[in-house]
Protein backbone atom coordinates (compact mmCIF):
# COMPACT_ATOMS: atom_id res chain seq x y z
CA UNK A 1 0.00 0.00 0.00
CA UNK A 2 1.46 3.46 -0.90
CA UNK A 3 2.25 5.17 2.39
CA UNK A 4 0.57 8.95 2.86
CA UNK A 5 1.93 11.26 4.52
CA UNK A 6 0.36 12.96 7.49
CA UNK A 7 -0.31 16.90 8.46
CA UNK A 8 0.48 18.73 11.14
CA UNK A 9 -2.43 19.45 13.06
CA UNK A 10 -2.59 21.40 16.29
CA UNK A 11 -0.26 19.80 18.27
CA UNK A 12 0.96 16.76 16.62
CA UNK A 13 0.73 14.95 13.11
CA UNK A 14 -1.91 12.85 12.25
CA UNK A 15 -3.78 11.31 8.91
CA UNK A 16 -5.38 13.47 6.80
CA UNK A 17 -9.28 13.19 6.03
CA UNK A 18 -8.70 14.78 2.93
CA UNK A 19 -9.78 12.46 -0.17
CA UNK A 20 -7.07 13.79 -2.49
CA UNK A 21 -3.48 13.59 -2.78
CA UNK A 22 -0.61 13.99 -5.15
CA UNK A 23 2.80 12.36 -5.87
CA UNK A 24 6.33 13.99 -6.84
CA UNK A 25 7.48 13.59 -10.14
CA UNK A 26 11.53 13.30 -10.02
CA UNK A 27 13.21 15.66 -12.51
CA UNK A 28 16.04 13.43 -12.72
CA UNK A 29 14.34 10.35 -14.76
CA UNK A 30 10.35 11.22 -14.92
CA UNK A 31 9.81 8.69 -12.51
CA UNK A 32 6.86 9.20 -9.85
CA UNK A 33 7.99 8.96 -6.31
CA UNK A 34 6.34 6.28 -4.23
CA UNK A 35 4.64 8.15 -1.77
CA UNK A 36 1.26 10.16 -1.71
CA UNK A 37 0.80 13.79 0.11
CA UNK A 38 -2.81 15.23 0.93
CA UNK A 39 -4.15 18.61 -0.15
CA UNK A 40 -5.72 19.51 3.33
CA UNK A 41 -9.29 20.12 3.53
CA UNK A 42 -10.71 23.24 5.04
CA UNK A 43 -11.44 21.68 8.33
CA UNK A 44 -7.70 20.47 8.55
CA UNK A 45 -7.03 24.67 7.75
CA UNK A 46 -9.23 25.29 10.33
CA UNK A 47 -7.26 23.01 12.75
CA UNK A 48 -4.59 24.63 12.12
CA UNK A 49 -5.60 28.35 12.38
CA UNK A 50 -6.91 27.56 15.65
CA UNK A 51 -3.81 26.20 16.95
CA UNK A 52 -1.78 28.92 15.46
CA UNK A 53 -3.88 31.67 17.09
CA UNK A 54 -4.07 30.13 20.19
CA UNK A 55 -0.29 29.82 20.22
CA UNK A 56 0.36 33.72 18.87
CA UNK A 57 0.31 35.70 22.03
CA UNK A 58 2.11 33.32 24.05
CA UNK A 59 4.71 33.68 20.92
CA UNK A 60 4.34 37.34 21.33
CA UNK A 61 4.78 37.15 25.19
CA UNK A 62 8.35 35.11 24.31
CA UNK A 63 9.64 38.14 22.06
CA UNK A 64 8.72 40.90 24.53
CA UNK A 65 9.76 39.37 27.67
CA UNK A 66 12.44 36.02 26.95
CA UNK A 67 13.32 36.23 23.26
CA UNK A 68 16.29 34.08 24.73
CA UNK A 69 13.78 31.04 24.68
CA UNK A 70 13.18 31.63 21.15
CA UNK A 71 16.63 32.05 20.33
CA UNK A 72 17.26 28.45 21.82
CA UNK A 73 14.24 27.57 19.16
CA UNK A 74 15.87 28.19 16.83
CA UNK A 75 19.18 26.70 17.49
CA UNK A 76 17.13 23.82 18.38
CA UNK A 77 15.85 23.88 14.85
CA UNK A 78 19.19 23.87 13.16
CA UNK A 79 20.27 20.66 15.71
CA UNK A 80 17.28 18.73 14.20
CA UNK A 81 18.40 19.92 10.74
CA UNK A 82 21.94 18.36 11.23
CA UNK A 83 20.82 15.22 12.76
CA UNK A 84 18.97 14.67 9.72
CA UNK A 85 20.68 16.59 7.14
CA UNK A 86 21.73 13.01 4.68
CA UNK A 87 17.78 11.99 4.58
CA UNK A 88 17.03 15.60 3.44
CA UNK A 89 19.75 16.29 0.86
CA UNK A 90 19.15 13.16 -0.84
CA UNK A 91 15.27 13.31 -0.92
CA UNK A 92 15.51 17.16 -2.16
CA UNK A 93 17.95 16.29 -4.75
CA UNK A 94 15.42 13.71 -6.00
CA UNK A 95 12.78 15.49 -5.61
CA UNK A 96 14.29 18.83 -8.03
CA UNK A 97 17.15 17.56 -9.69
CA UNK A 98 19.07 19.98 -7.91
CA UNK A 99 23.02 19.08 -6.98
CA UNK A 100 23.39 16.95 -3.50
CA UNK A 101 26.75 18.86 -3.54
CA UNK A 102 27.67 21.51 -3.44
CA UNK A 103 24.41 23.13 -3.61
CA UNK A 104 22.13 21.23 -1.31
CA UNK A 105 24.14 19.89 0.94
CA UNK A 106 27.00 22.82 1.47
CA UNK A 107 25.53 25.96 -0.32
CA UNK A 108 21.84 25.87 1.17
CA UNK A 109 22.19 23.74 3.49
CA UNK A 110 24.51 26.11 5.25
CA UNK A 111 22.62 28.79 4.44
CA UNK A 112 19.68 27.87 6.10
CA UNK A 113 21.87 27.37 9.35
CA UNK A 114 22.88 30.79 8.90
CA UNK A 115 19.57 32.05 8.46
CA UNK A 116 18.33 30.34 12.02
CA UNK A 117 22.01 31.80 13.60
CA UNK A 118 21.55 35.23 12.72
CA UNK A 119 17.91 35.18 13.83
CA UNK A 120 19.04 33.38 17.01
CA UNK A 121 21.58 36.45 17.60
CA UNK A 122 19.08 39.25 16.97
CA UNK A 123 17.33 37.48 19.81
CA UNK A 124 19.84 36.84 22.02
CA UNK A 125 20.67 40.84 21.87
CA UNK A 126 16.98 41.89 22.06
CA UNK A 127 17.39 39.57 25.58
CA UNK A 128 20.43 41.77 26.76
CA UNK A 129 18.23 45.16 25.82
CA UNK A 130 15.62 43.92 27.88
CA UNK A 131 17.19 42.91 31.13
CA UNK A 132 19.02 46.19 31.17
CA UNK A 133 15.55 48.18 30.88
CA UNK A 134 14.11 46.01 33.84
CA UNK A 135 17.40 47.12 35.49
CA UNK A 136 16.44 50.93 35.23
CA UNK A 137 18.70 51.86 31.91
CA UNK A 138 16.10 55.14 30.94
CA UNK A 139 17.26 54.58 27.21
CA UNK A 140 17.71 50.53 27.08
CA UNK A 141 17.46 49.70 23.58
CA UNK A 142 16.95 52.66 21.68
CA UNK A 143 19.85 52.62 20.03
CA UNK A 144 20.17 49.15 19.55
CA UNK A 145 17.34 47.26 19.31
CA UNK A 146 15.40 46.35 16.08
CA UNK A 147 11.88 47.34 17.69
CA UNK A 148 13.12 50.72 17.86
CA UNK A 149 11.44 51.72 21.06
CA UNK A 150 10.86 55.65 21.53
CA UNK A 151 10.14 57.73 24.48
CA UNK A 152 8.98 61.39 25.65
CA UNK A 153 9.06 61.18 29.10
CA UNK A 154 7.49 64.58 29.45
CA UNK A 155 4.33 63.76 27.13
CA UNK A 156 4.50 60.10 28.93
CA UNK A 157 4.59 58.59 25.77
CA UNK A 158 5.94 55.69 24.44
CA UNK A 159 5.99 53.48 21.23
CA UNK A 160 8.03 50.16 19.64
CA UNK A 161 7.59 47.69 17.23
CA UNK A 162 5.72 44.75 18.98
CA UNK A 163 4.52 41.16 17.04
CA UNK A 164 1.20 41.28 14.70
CA UNK A 165 -1.91 40.13 16.06
CA UNK A 166 -2.05 36.92 13.95
CA UNK A 167 -0.35 33.82 13.19
CA UNK A 168 2.08 34.59 9.78
CA UNK A 169 1.42 31.79 6.88
CA UNK A 170 4.66 31.24 4.71
CA UNK A 171 4.70 29.77 1.44
CA UNK A 172 7.99 28.83 -0.22
CA UNK A 173 9.29 28.77 -3.77
CA UNK A 174 10.08 25.32 -5.89
CA UNK A 175 13.80 26.41 -6.73
CA UNK A 176 14.98 26.72 -3.26
CA UNK A 177 13.99 23.71 -1.50
CA UNK A 178 15.92 24.38 1.66
CA UNK A 179 16.77 27.59 2.30
CA UNK A 180 13.42 29.43 1.51
CA UNK A 181 11.19 26.80 2.23
CA UNK A 182 8.11 27.46 3.93
CA UNK A 183 8.94 25.21 7.38
CA UNK A 184 12.80 26.44 8.08
CA UNK A 185 13.21 29.41 5.08
CA UNK A 186 14.17 32.62 5.66
CA UNK A 187 10.42 33.89 6.21
CA UNK A 188 9.96 31.67 8.64
CA UNK A 189 12.82 32.12 10.51
CA UNK A 190 11.74 35.81 10.91
CA UNK A 191 8.57 35.24 11.49
CA UNK A 192 9.68 33.10 14.59
CA UNK A 193 12.36 35.56 15.97
CA UNK A 194 9.89 38.21 15.52
CA UNK A 195 7.44 36.59 18.14
CA UNK A 196 4.78 34.60 15.49
CA UNK A 197 3.32 31.15 15.04
CA UNK A 198 3.83 30.23 11.41
CA UNK A 199 1.31 27.93 9.20
CA UNK A 200 4.06 26.57 6.78
CA UNK A 201 2.73 24.95 3.36
CA UNK A 202 5.21 22.59 1.52
CA UNK A 203 5.52 22.78 -2.47
CA UNK A 204 3.42 20.37 -4.47
CA UNK A 205 7.31 19.41 -6.55
CA UNK A 206 9.15 18.53 -3.65
CA UNK A 207 6.55 17.71 -0.58
CA UNK A 208 8.79 14.72 1.26
CA UNK A 209 11.47 17.45 1.33
CA UNK A 210 8.54 19.54 3.02
CA UNK A 211 7.90 16.66 5.28
CA UNK A 212 11.06 16.02 6.35
CA UNK A 213 11.66 19.94 7.17
CA UNK A 214 8.80 20.18 9.14
CA UNK A 215 9.24 16.93 11.41
CA UNK A 216 13.11 19.15 12.55
CA UNK A 217 10.38 22.05 13.45
CA UNK A 218 8.09 20.22 15.12
CA UNK A 219 10.67 18.10 17.41
CA UNK A 220 12.53 21.29 17.84
CA UNK A 221 9.47 23.07 18.79
CA UNK A 222 8.55 20.56 21.48
CA UNK A 223 12.14 19.80 23.04
CA UNK A 224 12.25 23.47 23.90
CA UNK A 225 8.78 24.26 25.33
CA UNK A 226 7.41 26.22 22.63
CA UNK A 227 3.41 26.62 22.83
CA UNK A 228 1.24 24.46 21.63
CA UNK A 229 0.84 25.04 17.77
CA UNK A 230 3.19 27.21 16.74
CA UNK A 231 3.95 25.79 13.85
CA UNK A 232 1.67 23.97 11.72
CA UNK A 233 2.31 22.44 8.29
CA UNK A 234 -0.15 21.34 5.39
CA UNK A 235 1.89 19.66 2.01
CA UNK A 236 -0.27 21.82 -0.11
CA UNK A 237 -4.22 22.88 0.06
CA UNK A 238 -6.26 24.54 -2.83
CA UNK A 239 -6.06 28.05 -3.40
CA UNK A 240 -9.52 29.27 -2.66
CA UNK A 241 -8.88 27.34 0.84
CA UNK A 242 -5.68 28.80 1.39
CA UNK A 243 -7.66 32.20 0.65
CA UNK A 244 -10.11 31.63 3.34
CA UNK A 245 -7.56 30.89 6.12
CA UNK A 246 -6.07 34.29 5.03
CA UNK A 247 -9.04 36.42 5.92
CA UNK A 248 -10.32 35.03 8.75
CA UNK A 249 -6.78 33.66 10.64
CA UNK A 250 -3.34 35.37 9.05
CA UNK A 251 -1.57 38.63 10.16
CA UNK A 252 1.09 38.47 7.35
CA UNK A 253 1.65 36.39 4.83
CA UNK A 254 4.95 35.55 3.11
CA UNK A 255 5.32 34.38 -0.32
CA UNK A 256 7.51 33.73 -2.91
CA UNK A 257 6.44 32.39 -6.46
CA UNK A 258 4.75 33.07 -9.55
CA UNK A 259 3.35 36.78 -9.97
CA UNK A 260 0.11 34.77 -10.64
CA UNK A 261 0.00 32.81 -7.44
CA UNK A 262 1.62 35.87 -6.22
CA UNK A 263 -0.59 38.79 -7.54
CA UNK A 264 -3.56 36.13 -6.07
CA UNK A 265 -2.71 36.49 -2.72
CA UNK A 266 -2.07 39.80 -2.99
CA UNK A 267 -5.84 40.22 -4.09
CA UNK A 268 -6.82 38.33 -1.02
CA UNK A 269 -4.81 39.93 1.13
CA UNK A 270 -6.04 43.39 0.06
CA UNK A 271 -9.49 43.17 0.66
CA UNK A 272 -9.37 41.87 4.27
CA UNK A 273 -6.03 44.19 4.84
CA UNK A 274 -3.62 41.63 5.71
CA UNK A 275 -0.22 42.80 4.85
CA UNK A 276 1.25 40.27 1.82
CA UNK A 277 5.18 40.09 1.10
CA UNK A 278 6.04 39.07 -1.90
CA UNK A 279 8.48 37.67 -4.16
CA UNK A 280 7.56 37.71 -7.72
CA UNK A 281 9.13 37.36 -11.23
CA UNK A 282 12.30 39.45 -12.19
CA UNK A 283 13.89 39.78 -15.33
CA UNK A 284 17.01 41.89 -13.58
CA UNK A 285 18.69 43.83 -16.33
CA UNK A 286 22.20 44.16 -17.06
CA UNK A 287 23.02 47.71 -18.56
CA UNK A 288 26.30 47.76 -20.89
CA UNK A 289 26.97 51.35 -21.44
CA UNK A 290 30.25 51.00 -23.45
CA UNK A 291 31.30 49.58 -25.97
CA UNK A 292 34.82 48.96 -25.10
CA UNK A 293 35.78 45.37 -26.52
CA UNK A 294 37.71 44.10 -23.42
CA UNK A 295 34.42 45.82 -21.64
CA UNK A 296 31.98 43.87 -23.36
CA UNK A 297 33.82 41.04 -23.49
CA UNK A 298 34.00 40.62 -20.02
CA UNK A 299 30.85 41.51 -19.20
CA UNK A 300 29.39 38.56 -22.22
CA UNK A 301 31.47 35.95 -20.10
CA UNK A 302 29.89 37.23 -16.76
CA UNK A 303 26.70 37.12 -18.17
CA UNK A 304 26.57 34.00 -19.42
CA UNK A 305 27.61 32.58 -16.29
CA UNK A 306 25.46 34.18 -14.42
CA UNK A 307 22.33 33.54 -16.64
CA UNK A 308 22.78 29.84 -16.61
CA UNK A 309 24.07 29.19 -12.99
CA UNK A 310 21.31 26.57 -11.52
CA UNK A 311 20.14 25.86 -14.50
CA UNK A 312 18.92 29.79 -14.56
CA UNK A 313 16.53 28.92 -11.96
CA UNK A 314 17.70 31.62 -9.53
CA UNK A 315 15.26 34.54 -8.86
CA UNK A 316 18.16 37.18 -9.68
CA UNK A 317 19.00 35.50 -12.61
CA UNK A 318 19.82 38.72 -15.18
CA UNK A 319 17.63 37.20 -17.91
CA UNK A 320 18.11 40.78 -20.09
CA UNK A 321 21.17 42.42 -21.17
CA UNK A 322 20.86 45.94 -22.69
CA UNK A 323 23.75 47.20 -25.07
CA UNK A 324 24.42 50.38 -26.97
CA UNK A 325 24.13 49.62 -30.62
CA UNK A 326 23.93 47.04 -32.97
CA UNK A 327 27.22 46.21 -33.49
CA UNK A 328 27.83 45.17 -29.80
CA UNK A 329 24.76 43.22 -29.79
CA UNK A 330 26.84 41.18 -32.67
CA UNK A 331 29.85 40.95 -30.91
CA UNK A 332 28.31 39.29 -27.50
CA UNK A 333 26.08 36.77 -29.96
CA UNK A 334 29.26 35.93 -31.89
CA UNK A 335 31.43 35.24 -28.34
CA UNK A 336 28.41 33.82 -26.43
CA UNK A 337 26.30 31.51 -28.90
CA UNK A 338 29.51 28.70 -29.29
CA UNK A 339 29.69 28.37 -25.80
CA UNK A 340 25.80 28.48 -25.21
CA UNK A 341 25.42 25.74 -27.41
CA UNK A 342 28.71 23.94 -25.78
CA UNK A 343 26.63 23.69 -22.49
CA UNK A 344 24.93 20.56 -21.34
CA UNK A 345 21.34 20.66 -20.93
CA UNK A 346 19.78 21.55 -18.12
CA UNK A 347 17.39 19.93 -15.89
CA UNK A 348 14.97 21.80 -14.92
CA UNK A 349 12.74 21.42 -11.69
CA UNK A 350 9.75 19.92 -12.87
CA UNK A 351 8.65 18.22 -16.38
CA UNK A 352 6.00 20.92 -16.41
CA UNK A 353 9.15 24.16 -15.86
CA UNK A 354 10.44 22.94 -18.46
CA UNK A 355 7.22 23.02 -20.89
CA UNK A 356 6.55 26.68 -19.83
CA UNK A 357 10.39 27.47 -20.54
CA UNK A 358 10.24 26.20 -24.34
CA UNK A 359 6.59 27.73 -24.89
CA UNK A 360 8.31 30.61 -23.45
CA UNK A 361 11.26 30.94 -25.77
CA UNK A 362 8.73 30.00 -28.84
CA UNK A 363 6.36 33.08 -27.60
CA UNK A 364 9.67 35.40 -27.67
CA UNK A 365 11.16 34.05 -30.96
CA UNK A 366 7.23 34.22 -32.56
CA UNK A 367 7.69 37.72 -31.15
CA UNK A 368 10.60 38.47 -33.73
CA UNK A 369 13.57 37.55 -31.73
CA UNK A 370 16.34 35.90 -33.25
CA UNK A 371 17.40 32.78 -31.94
CA UNK A 372 21.08 31.93 -32.13
CA UNK A 373 21.41 28.67 -30.35
CA UNK A 374 20.19 24.82 -30.98
CA UNK A 375 17.00 23.92 -29.12
CA UNK A 376 17.21 19.82 -29.13
CA UNK A 377 17.74 18.75 -26.41
CA UNK A 378 20.53 16.08 -26.24
CA UNK A 379 19.48 13.88 -23.67
CA UNK A 380 16.66 11.87 -22.57
CA UNK A 381 13.94 13.28 -19.91
CA UNK A 382 11.06 15.74 -19.96
CA UNK A 383 12.70 18.38 -17.69
CA UNK A 384 15.89 18.57 -19.77
CA UNK A 385 15.82 22.22 -21.99
CA UNK A 386 18.90 23.51 -24.10
CA UNK A 387 20.39 26.97 -22.71
CA UNK A 388 19.14 29.65 -25.42
CA UNK A 389 20.66 32.68 -26.11
CA UNK A 390 18.32 35.22 -28.00
CA UNK A 391 18.33 38.95 -29.21
CA UNK A 392 16.47 41.70 -30.82
CA UNK A 393 16.55 45.43 -31.18
CA UNK A 394 15.03 47.16 -28.20
CA UNK A 395 12.47 48.90 -30.29
CA UNK A 396 10.99 45.85 -31.61
CA UNK A 397 11.14 43.90 -27.88
CA UNK A 398 8.96 47.19 -26.78
CA UNK A 399 6.82 46.52 -29.36
CA UNK A 400 6.21 42.99 -29.21
CA UNK A 401 5.92 42.72 -25.81
CA UNK A 402 9.45 40.23 -25.44
CA UNK A 403 10.32 41.31 -22.36
CA UNK A 404 8.25 38.37 -19.56
CA UNK A 405 10.50 36.52 -17.35
CA UNK A 406 11.65 32.85 -19.08
CA UNK A 407 12.45 31.22 -15.94
CA UNK A 408 15.28 29.61 -16.99
CA UNK A 409 18.66 29.04 -18.68
CA UNK A 410 17.72 31.97 -21.30
CA UNK A 411 19.09 35.46 -21.79
CA UNK A 412 18.21 38.02 -24.44
CA UNK A 413 20.50 40.62 -25.47
CA UNK A 414 19.01 44.09 -26.30
CA UNK A 415 20.72 46.52 -29.10
CA UNK A 416 19.01 50.26 -27.61
CA UNK A 417 20.35 52.01 -29.95
CA UNK A 418 19.18 55.31 -28.49
CA UNK A 419 15.72 53.91 -26.94
CA UNK A 420 15.12 55.44 -23.47
CA UNK A 421 16.09 53.22 -20.36
CA UNK A 422 12.94 54.56 -18.72
CA UNK A 423 10.62 53.19 -21.48
CA UNK A 424 12.47 49.54 -20.50
CA UNK A 425 11.39 49.83 -17.10
CA UNK A 426 8.07 51.19 -18.11
CA UNK A 427 7.67 48.16 -19.77
CA UNK A 428 9.15 45.17 -16.82
CA UNK A 429 8.34 47.68 -14.23
CA UNK A 430 9.89 47.27 -10.55
CA UNK A 431 12.82 44.41 -10.48
CA UNK A 432 14.62 43.13 -7.39
CA UNK A 433 18.06 44.04 -9.50
CA UNK A 434 19.86 46.27 -11.72
CA UNK A 435 23.13 45.91 -13.06
CA UNK A 436 25.56 48.97 -14.41
CA UNK A 437 28.67 47.80 -16.26
CA UNK A 438 30.93 50.36 -17.28
CA UNK A 439 34.33 50.20 -17.79
CA UNK A 440 37.26 51.92 -16.46
CA UNK A 441 37.34 54.68 -18.40
CA UNK A 442 33.67 55.69 -17.88
CA UNK A 443 33.55 59.07 -16.77
CA UNK A 444 32.45 59.34 -13.18
CA UNK A 445 29.58 61.69 -13.77
CA UNK A 446 28.40 59.47 -16.71
CA UNK A 447 28.42 56.28 -14.14
CA UNK A 448 26.88 58.70 -11.71
CA UNK A 449 23.76 59.62 -14.05
CA UNK A 450 23.08 55.77 -15.07
CA UNK A 451 22.94 54.43 -11.60
CA UNK A 452 20.66 57.68 -10.61
CA UNK A 453 18.41 56.53 -13.42
CA UNK A 454 18.43 53.08 -12.78
CA UNK A 455 18.77 53.91 -8.88
CA UNK A 456 14.37 54.07 -8.71
CA UNK A 457 13.47 50.88 -10.34
CA UNK A 458 15.07 48.26 -7.74
CA UNK A 459 15.81 46.51 -4.60
CA UNK A 460 19.42 46.17 -5.23
CA UNK A 461 21.80 48.50 -7.35
CA UNK A 462 25.00 46.85 -8.76
CA UNK A 463 28.17 47.84 -10.83
CA UNK A 464 30.11 45.66 -12.94
CA UNK A 465 29.10 42.29 -10.73
CA UNK A 466 26.35 39.88 -11.70
CA UNK A 467 23.43 39.67 -9.15
CA UNK A 468 22.63 35.82 -8.82
CA UNK A 469 24.65 35.92 -5.38
CA UNK A 470 22.18 36.87 -2.40
CA UNK A 471 24.59 37.37 0.41
CA UNK A 472 22.47 36.92 4.20
CA UNK A 473 23.57 39.77 5.75
CA UNK A 474 21.77 42.69 7.81
CA UNK A 475 22.63 44.91 4.79
CA UNK A 476 20.85 43.64 1.92
CA UNK A 477 17.80 44.05 0.54
CA UNK A 478 16.02 41.19 -1.71
CA UNK A 479 13.49 42.72 -2.12
CA UNK A 480 12.24 46.06 -5.00
CA UNK A 481 9.40 47.67 -6.16
CA UNK A 482 5.96 46.20 -7.40
CA UNK A 483 5.61 43.69 -9.39
CA UNK A 484 8.80 42.08 -8.61
CA UNK A 485 7.69 42.22 -4.95
CA UNK A 486 4.66 43.38 -3.30
CA UNK A 487 6.26 46.58 -2.06
CA UNK A 488 9.16 48.05 -2.18
CA UNK A 489 9.35 49.07 1.85
CA UNK A 490 11.21 45.87 3.21
CA UNK A 491 13.85 42.91 2.29
CA UNK A 492 13.05 38.76 2.24
CA UNK A 493 16.68 38.46 3.19
CA UNK A 494 19.11 39.96 6.29
CA UNK A 495 18.22 39.75 10.17
CA UNK A 496 16.96 41.85 12.12
CA UNK A 497 16.10 43.70 9.08
CA UNK A 498 13.88 40.60 7.59
CA UNK A 499 11.63 40.76 10.87
CA UNK A 500 10.79 44.20 10.53
CA UNK A 501 7.78 43.26 8.12
CA UNK A 502 6.39 41.01 11.02
CA UNK A 503 5.27 43.51 13.27
CA UNK A 504 3.35 46.84 13.85
CA UNK A 505 4.51 50.07 15.99
CA UNK A 506 2.62 50.28 18.69
CA UNK A 507 1.75 53.39 20.98
CA UNK A 508 1.52 53.44 25.25
CA UNK A 509 -0.16 57.17 26.18
CA UNK A 510 -0.43 57.91 29.84
CA UNK A 511 0.26 53.70 30.80
CA UNK A 512 2.22 53.10 33.55
CA UNK A 513 5.27 51.78 33.61
CA UNK A 514 4.32 48.90 35.10
CA UNK A 515 2.03 47.95 32.18
CA UNK A 516 4.01 48.37 29.75
CA UNK A 517 6.60 46.15 27.84
CA UNK A 518 9.65 45.84 29.60
CA UNK A 519 11.42 48.37 26.57
CA UNK A 520 9.36 51.21 27.25
CA UNK A 521 9.02 50.64 31.17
Amino acid sequence: MTPRAHVLVGDGWRESASTRSFMAVSPIDDQVLTALYPISTPDELSGMAAAARSAQPQMAHLAMNEPARLAGFLRAIAAELLASKASIVELAHRETALAAEPRLGTVEFGRMLLQLEQAAACCDAEQVFIERAMSGDPVAGEHGSWRHPRRDAAAGIGSMLEPLDRPVLSIGPNNFPLAYHGCVGGDTVAAFASGHAVIAKGHPLHPGTGVLLAECVHLAARATGMPKGCFQFMAHAEPADLAALIESSIGAVAFTGSRRAGLSIKATCDRVGVPAFLEMSSVNPVWLVTADAATVDACADAWLQSVTLGAGQFCTKPGLLLVPDRATLDRIVSRLAPQFNALDDATLLSIHGAEDFRSGLERICSAGATLHTDPAVRSAGGARVRPALCSASASSALAAGMLDEVFGPFGLVLALDGVDPASIYAAIGGQLTSVLWCGAGTANDTAAAWLAQLRPHCGRLLMNKMPTGVTVTESMVHGGPFPATGTAAHTAVGFPTSMLRFAARRCYDAIPAPFRPPLLR
